[in-house]
């Protein structure tokens, strides 16, 4: 295997991470499971106004959440494949492809979550 492979590699094993993470932490903050705070969270403006802002914004960005970790895990699963059945001149931007697609899955989310807390309020 060589270096490009593993950069690769390292990429959506981070990726997988993130997903698990992100899922996580969504359905713990939907659920009432983890109230707001500094640290943890989907934290916009709209969902540090209050808990009831903070659960609905979570609630509202789970089922959301769970379509792009579904579609971000198929994803990580297509770029594994390719890392071991594609072509090498493909490899070193293998890694690169789960991160823009984590980008983009908090963009969306982030957005989601606004949108349910500004609807609590």
């Amino acid at each position: 295997m060589d270096e490009s492979s593993i950069g690769a590699l390292i990429g959506i094993v981070s990726s997988l991470m993130v997903v698990a993470i992100l899922y996580g932490v969504t359905r713990a903050g939907a659920t009432g499971g983890m109230g707001r705070n500094g640290a943890v969270g989907i934290r916009t403006r709209a969902t540090k106004r209050s808990d009831d802002a903070w659960q609905a914004g979570h609630a509202a960005a789970l089922p959301v959440v769970r379509v792009l970790c579904l579609a971000l895990l198929v994803l990580d699963l297509v770029c594994l494949a390719l890392v071991f059945l594609g072509p090498s001149a493909l490899r070193p931007w293998l890694g690169l492809i789960p991160a823009a697609g984590i980008v983009v899955a908090a963009v969306v989310t982030s957005r989601a979550a606004a949108k349910g807390a500004d609807a609590a309020q």
